[in-house]
């Protein structure tokens, strides 16, 4: 199972890197992708290389498997380096040129590299077979190894997922923030990942020793890791395929949550159906949004149509029934319109004719209505308040009476 687990995680990476150095192809190509994609390489490498199966086919050439501990230790932290690298493409602009930043975590990186190389050969690890094995005494020397490459990928970790954070707050809702959010996740899984390698840690001041290959529980961390990374960096593709279904379905459920508000405009005003042979008709998925685009505008159609038969008493009622039901700003503003629009279509009905409009003062909704979805939305407020808010039932009957008595 470590070996399927493994190569899969391994696979992911490589592939993941090949695709991002196809796009980084280029003199005027954006140096984050070969950083996305030198990461990518690095990690799929030191998962392969830490494969069972692939450390006993090495074994065959390489006589010292110490070097392949050292190998895909070297490989791991070359990959949080690169993340350290992408992490300033997504970092605000600061008086420091990015050339002089990038040059000082390279810095750093060598900087560890060698440290590491050093407490390696002061270790003089050996192998018995299946473990690798400090020399006698020298067991806090791996230990220390172990601990400092950890303690430098957590460093990259935590770089790269701060700016990941921040930039997916500065990033409008879609398949980029959600790209954004599944990387910072990732870079979650990757600290796991990172952390328990310390067990080998532990293992170095016990026995001074630590297994070779990596177990289960790590190459499964490290393939929930590539696929995350694969998922956010392609988010821009695949969530656009994922966003218009989606789209789609939530304008079909407000066409259908319109339907009561509108069919109440339409049986007085029919003339506002731009289209009345659709009218009645359910639209299919495809056809949703346009479908919900008609209907706003007929609503919109049919409460213009409406403003002679409106008076100002009804929704004066309403404006001291909901003083004493003490519904928040929003809501009320949704019942409000719903109540003149309930009072005017009995006055239609009844063909009491006024002429004027009456003052509308807060009726405006105070959320900006800036596109097709804003608008939609609110009218589904309105619409779930004409058909269910008690509010406006006591204005209807109200008015109801009123055309009796008089």
């Amino acid at each position: 199972m470590e070996n399927l687990t493994a190569f899969l995680a391994a696979l992911v990476f490589l592939v993941f890197a090949g695709h991002r150095l196809v796009i980084a192809r280029g003199g005027g190509a954006d140096p984050a992708q070969r950083d996305v994609a030198g990461f990518a390489l690095s990690a799929g490498m030191a998962m392969l290389l830490n494969a069972p199966a692939v450390l006993g086919a090495v074994d065959r050439f390489v006589p010292s498997p110490d070097a392949e501990l050292l190998l895909t230790s070297e490989l791991k932290a070359a990959a949080g380096t690169f993340l350290a690298l992408v992490a300033l493409a997504l970092e605000p602009p600061r008086s420091r040129p990015v050339r002089i930043r990038r040059r000082r975590r390279v810095g750093a990186a060598v900087v560890v590299q060698a440290v590491a190389l050093g407490l390696f050969l002061a270790a003089d690890v050996t192998d018995d077979g299946e473990r690798a094995v400090a020399a006698p005494g020298r067991g806090w020397v791996l230990a220390t190894y172990n601990v400092l490459f950890a303690a430098y990928l957590c460093w990259c970790l935590y770089t790269l997922a701060r700016a990941l954070i921040r930039h997916a707050c500065r990033t409008p809702p879609g398949p980029l923030r959600i790209g954004l959010r599944l990387a910072a996740l990732a870079t979650a899984t990757a600290v796991v990942w990172t952390l328990w390698t310390l067990d080998d840690a532990a293992a170095n001041l016990t026995d001074g020793g630590q297994g070779l290959g990596e177990d289960l529980l790590s190459t499964t961390l490290g393939m929930v890791t590539a696929v995350l990374v694969a998922s956010g960096a392609t988010a821009t593709f695949w969530g656009e395929h994922i966003a218009a279904p989606l789209r789609r379905l939530h304008a079909l459920r407000a066409h259908s949550d319109l339907e009561p508000l509108w069919s109440a405009l339409h049986a007085q005003l029919p003339e506002i159906a731009l289209d009345p042979d659709a009218a009645r008709r359910r639209p299919g998925l495809r056809r949703a949004e346009f479908a919900r685009y008609r209907r706003v505008i007929e609503i919109r159609d049919g409460i213009l149509a409406l403003r002679p038969y409106q008076r100002a008493e009804p929704l004066d009622w309403a404006v001291r029934a909901l003083d004493r039901t003490g519904l928040a700003a929003d809501d009320r503003e949704a019942v409000l319109e719903a109540a003149l629009i309930a009072a005017a279509l009995e006055n239609k009905r009844a063909g009491r004719l006024y002429g004027g409009t009456p003052d509308q003062a807060g009726l405006t909704p105070s959320a900006r209505l800036e596109t097709v979805d804003d608008e939609a939305a609110w009218l589904v407020r309105v619409a779930r308040a004409f058909t269910h808010s008690g509010v406006v039932r006591d204005i209807r009957d109200r008015v109801r009476a009123q055309i009796t008595a008089d």
